[in-house]
């Protein structure tokens, strides 16, 4: 019997996020009696995904982070390559510092090495030194990636360069869903209002899925819910998340003085059911490299209303998302909220063929990785 293909994936924590949300979403499709995917964390902190990932046949292994010292992960990468490989594809999903893992990677005679642009940003703040190891990275990132991915066109540029679309490796791969929950919703979803603890079903509920980061923009969210509050006194706002800026967020609900309208559900798995209980799913970030967030919101068939630095390749135009500016004001952003929550939800025939006509279906996705990863001898 043929060996399995055994595939490292390189990212920071198994903790939900887009990156994490793909990944879970590839290795539950994917054929797992020829591939293996094995994850290289950075931290040491247990990740929410971890015990599925053991259960699916993966391995985890860990590693410092590269700010503890490049010597130090270097030593412990190549280790835990030779212990734990050989692999025929490393795939790296941590932005600029791929080009490094990719470079080691190839060290080591690993054939497939893909470097993966989940975003458009890198959230760190503007000086010499950081744009020259950006520059850097983006030289490591040409030099030693056999395949170059982004969830966007503007992914892809963000990290690569925006010459990147002379390069064949260069290639856009959407952050891709398991559609098939989705269309399992029930379309009385009152149960599902229920869950996230609303009874009422004329009372509307806002919702947002994200990690409480400075990118998503959570403190701008809740001046626009606290202002929507004022047409619809009776309005719920459902968060679901964790991240450092958490504590600070519930400290703004209590500021604010809507505490009674906030519900933080943390971290969950059962997206679908919960999206299900949304009238509106409400996305102002600061940049996204895609949005999946918005791409499983369209596929429950709820409106959206998010900020223009959300690439278009979000919208699967079914008519469902609407774009704002930040630079416009928290009540017009209230205003856009009364103006979406009003209309009938569309048919899952519909939504699904929009959902595999943009590539977002998951098992297209997973054919075409597949492809990617045969590439290895």
């Amino acid at each position: 019997m043929k060996p399995k293909t055994k595939i490292l994936h390189v990212v920071g924590k198994m903790h939900p996020g887009g990156i994490e949300t793909l990944l879970m979403n590839l290795y539950r499709t994917i054929d797992r009696d020829k591939y293996e995917f094995h994850f290289a964390v950075q931290f040491e902190e247990k990740g929410f995904y971890d015990d599925e990932i053991i259960e699916l046949g993966g391995r985890i292994f860990r590693q410092p982070h590269p700010k503890k010292g490049l010597r130090a992960f270097r030593r412990a990468f190549l280790a835990n390559l030779k212990e734990h490989g050989p692999y025929q594809v490393v795939h790296s999903h941590i932005y600029q510092f791929s080009g490094y893992v990719l470079k080691l990677a190839g060290e080591m005679n690993v054939p497939v090495r893909i470097s993966h642009s989940h975003n458009t940003h890198d959230s760190k703040r503007e000086s010499w030194l950081r744009n020259l190891y950006r520059r850097y990275m983006r030289g490591l990132i040409r030099s030693n990636s056999t395949t170059m991915l982004g969830c966007s066109r503007s992914a892809c540029e963000a990290l690569f360069g925006p010459d990147c679309w002379g390069d064949e490796r260069v290639v856009v791969f959407p952050n891709s869903i398991q559609v098939q929950p989705y269309g399992q919703l029930e379309r009385d979803r009152s149960a599902y209002r229920r869950a996230v603890g609303v009874t009422d079903p004329h009372v509307p509920v806002i919702g947002h899925i994200g990690r409480f980061s400075e990118q998503k923009n959570h403190r701008f969210l809740l001046d626009i819910f606290a202002r929507f509050l004022r047409t619809r006194p009776d309005a719920q706002l459902v968060l679901i998340g964790d991240g450092p800026l958490r504590s600070e967020m519930e400290a703004r609900v209590r500021e604010l003085g809507i505490a009674d309208h906030v519900h933080l559900l943390g971290v969950r798995k059962n997206i679908p059911e919960l999206i299900g209980a949304f009238d509106l799913f409400l996305l102002p970030s600061l940049y996204e490299g895609l949005g999946i967030v918005v791409i499983e919101a369209q596929a429950a068939g709820v409106p959206c209303l998010i900020s223009d630095q959300v690439p278009a390749e979000a919208d699967l135009n079914l008519g469902l998302v609407s774009r704002l500016s930040l630079n416009e004001s928290a009540d017009t952003w209230a205003g856009a909220i009364r103006q979406k929550t009003v209309g009938s939800r569309l048919d899952w025939p519909v939504r699904l063929e929009a959902l595999q006509e943009c590539g977002y279906d998951i098992q297209t996705s997973v054919r075409r990785l597949e492809r990617m990863y045969a590439a290895a001898p």
